[in-house]
């Protein structure tokens, strides 16, 4: 059911506006003034906004600006005192439509509404939403707050976070329970992506670019003129772009590693994926939400995990964030013979997988390492040419020779 919210400081006219639109068949949250408006827009699932014009305090065009400052959902702004100064004003900050309540029929009023929510996809409920993210900390909160306002437009969306922290799952999130559902998410690996203009067929998708900041100059011009080109389109968009990375985009930018334009379009609206340490309450639940998804995947649907094993996992750290603790429970439904998961077959099972990362992290530091005396070999010991060759700044390659002891000499 399509929910309308109704901001008016009028007893009467809001309670009036309330039943004649449930009467038609939607569903209506009430707010007396644009303050308490507001509250209730960023706690609701509302696809359409009907605003009075005056009010107290925060008035029609203060709520506006706020919601346009968050969603595109459509705003119908409404007056007693109706004049083309209010029109003007409400059109500037982003109205949909603009009515004088003087000069339109509640029936009117109604269709009008009913209009606006046909063209808008409706907002994921927060059902789906935390059934994919769960947790009750703060800030998984807001990233689900960020995605219900984010899935329904068309917007570029940047998911930021460290690895393992769930930024497929946003970008899954964002398509299926947004404007892109209806098409195919199709997926472009940054660092082998050559230009090339993906299949024009002019149905709907969303378009994965994973890692962004491994993107070659040529394909991040490539992105850019087409977002700039989808912009200045009077058509509407049939491709939206969801990129994802671990790296401090914004920093790229500033040093002139990535594509201003590109990288304004994609910082504009930005969610951050909080890590596993930054949500540690969370870690029961979302320990039983992989559990119910792995056991049903492999035949267990009923294994459960005792009070203490629930409680070691809460004091365990894990790097690889919620990938590194569903690693260790699909480890743990494969090897437990019962129904019930001990602690210590979480323990014996931690101790292997540290031990694998350990393995990992050195063979990766090798690598690295070899990568860097590579550079200042070909480049004679230049750091200049060596940060161009590794794609770095010169403070980072510094940072990387005293990372591994490496002598700095003219020629290696």
């Amino acid at each position: 059911m399509t929910t309308v919210l109704v901001v008016d400081d009028q007893d009467r006219s809001r309670d009036l506006l309330q039943r004649e639109l449930v009467q038609a068949g939607f569903a209506v949250r009430t707010a007396d003034d644009g303050e308490a408006g507001w509250k209730s827009f960023c706690s609701s699932d509302a696809s359409v906004v009907l605003t009075d014009l005056q009010m107290p305090g925060c008035d029609g065009i203060e709520l506006l600006r706020r919601i346009r400052s968050r969603s595109d959902v459509p705003v119908i702004v409404f007056s007693g005192n109706g004049s083309v100064g209010s029109a003007s004003q409400a059109f500037k900050a982003g109205a949909d439509d603009f009515v004088s309540s003087a000069d339109v029929e509640i029936e009117e009023l109604v269709a009008l509404v009913r209009e606006a929510a046909a063209g808008t996809p409706p907002p994921p409920n927060g059902a789906d939403l935390e059934t994919r993210l769960g947790g009750t900390s703060e800030a998984i909160s807001r990233v689900r707050w960020q995605l219900a306002g984010l899935a329904p437009l068309f917007t570029p969306v940047l998911v930021t976070g460290e690895l393992g922290s769930g930024r497929a799952t946003a970008v899954r999130a964002l398509h299926e329970l947004g404007a892109t559902s209806v098409g195919e998410l199709q997926h472009v690996d940054a660092a082998h992506f050559v230009p090339a203009e993906l299949p024009q067929s002019g149905a709907i998708c969303g378009v994965h670019i994973e890692n962004v900041e491994k993107l070659a100059a040529g394909a991040q011009q490539y992105w850019s003129k087409r977002l700039a080109r989808d912009e200045a389109s009077r058509l509407p968009r049939a491709t939206r772009i969801f990129a994802t990375t671990s790296a401090p985009l914004d920093a790229l930018v500033r040093d002139g590693r990535f594509e201003p334009r590109l990288g304004r379009a994609l910082l504009r609206f930005e969610v951050k994926m909080p890590s596993l340490r930054e949500r540690h309450g969370d870690v029961q639940q979302i320990a039983r939400d992989l559990l119910r998804r792995i056991g049903g995947s492999v035949g267990r649907p009923r294994i459960q995990l005792s009070p203490a094993a629930l409680a070691h996992l809460e004091a365990c750290r894990f790097p690889e964030n919620v990938r590194g603790l569903e690693r260790l429970l699909e480890r743990a439904v494969a090897y437990s013979l019962g129904r019930v998961i001990r602690r210590q077959t979480l323990q014996d099972l931690m101790a292997g997988l540290e031990s694998t990362i350990a393995d990992m992290r050195a063979e990766q530091g090798m690598i690295e390492r070899e990568r860097l005396l590579e550079a200042l070999r070909a480049s004679g010991g230049n750091i200049t040419r060596t940060a161009e060759s590794l794609g770095r700044s010169r403070a980072a390659v510094y940072r990387l020779i005293a990372k591994h002891d490496v002598p700095l000499a003219r020629r290696i």
